[in-house]
């Protein structure tokens, strides 16, 4: 089913979100809560997608539509549909059993993709009937306009999971706010007919440190390149090299750790650092000085040991000192 040891590959399906009301309801007072700088305009956005979505097509990918395939999946099984929204109000920030239930009931008013795209747009406390405040928690967030936060970050849609391989990587994403989003593709790979087919997982979006899509490049057969980035951290790096090595079977023998600058400038690894052809990449000059790269290999020793070498000088002969299994 999955099939994915390239970056510049053929690509023949392509997974997307359309820009939707998630991006009416940004409002000014919460952007940094949301991660974002500004207000996209939805209708310039929307025609800008299209067009995006159609060359694709022109060019012989099939375009996949994540609400799509939500709707698709949690509609083989009534009961489905009640554990997602289970999950999806256990990662609102209610604190009310009460509220809860009133959105509960909202939600299953509705049909699947009705349901499927407002819970990604975002559910404003003033639209779901009989919802007040119950407990202190309750009141203290009365002011706060939403009862489900909007998923404006969804069409970024590399960064829940990442195909490695054969399998994926179901990433636990560096913000709260984003790692709701990691739940619709979860349930793809799990229930969906066509893509639950015994797909292996690489790492759990419930893992305690952070890894992103971004920082995720898959560059051949053998080798797996990772930023440890301000959105990824070095345990989920040695955590993903120990299960590709030791509990999965793959093809592949490296992974390449690039220690990047922990800032939002230099966000994930792709931004910086993006392969463009079989011996050729673009690099930002920004990350060229601190940059430090970490080959991780299986190690010789019993049980799941990692081998690592630092790379000291990587933009000239490779020069490698070992550092003590881990």
């Amino acid at each position: 089913m999955l099939n994915v040891y390239s970056e510049i590959g053929r690509l023949k399906k392509v997974l997307l979100h359309r820009p939707g009301q998630e991006i009416e309801n940004l409002v000014p007072d919460y952007l940094e809560r949301l991660l974002f700088d500004d207000i996209p305009y939805l209708k310039v956005a929307q025609e800008e997608h299209d067009a995006f979505a159609q060359t694709l097509r022109t060019n012989g990918v099939e375009v996949c539509y994540l609400d799509e395939l939500v709707t698709e999946t949690l509609a083989t099984d009534a009961g489905l549909r009640a554990q997602f929204i289970q999950d999806f109000l256990a990662e609102t920030h209610l604190k009310s059993r009460r509220q809860k239930q009133a959105l509960t009931e909202y939600l299953m008013m509705m049909d699947i993709q009705t349901m499927v795209r407002k819970m990604m747009s975002g559910i404003r406390k003033n639209e779901v009937p009989n919802f007040r405040s119950y407990s202190l928690g309750d009141y203290i967030d009365e002011e706060y306009p939403f009862a489900a936060d909007p998923l404006p970050n969804l069409y970024f849609t590399r960064d829940p999971f990442s195909t490695i391989g054969n399998g994926i990587s179901m990433n636990h994403m560096y913000s709260v706010t984003r790692n709701r989003e990691t739940l619709f593709s979860d349930y793809v790979f799990r229930y969906h007919p066509e893509y639950r087919q015994n797909v292996p997982y690489f790492y759990e979006r419930t893992a305690p440190t952070s890894i992103e899509g971004g920082d995720i490049l898959v560059l051949n057969d053998k080798t797996l390149a990772i930023g440890v980035s301000q959105r990824t951290d070095s345990a989920s790096v040695e955590a993903i090299a120990r299960k590709l090595f030791y509990e999965s079977e793959t093809t592949f023998e490296k992974v390449l750790a690039f220690d990047i600058p922990k800032s939002r400038a230099f966000m994930h690894l792709d931004t910086v650092f993006t392969q463009i052809d079989y011996d050729k990449f673009t690099i930002h000059p920004g990350i060229m000085g601190p940059l430090g790269v970490y080959e991780l290999t299986k190690g010789t020793k019993d049980g799941q040991h990692l081998k690592i070498e630092q790379h000291l000088n990587w933009n000239n002969k490779l020069h490698y000192f070992p550092i003590p299994f881990i």
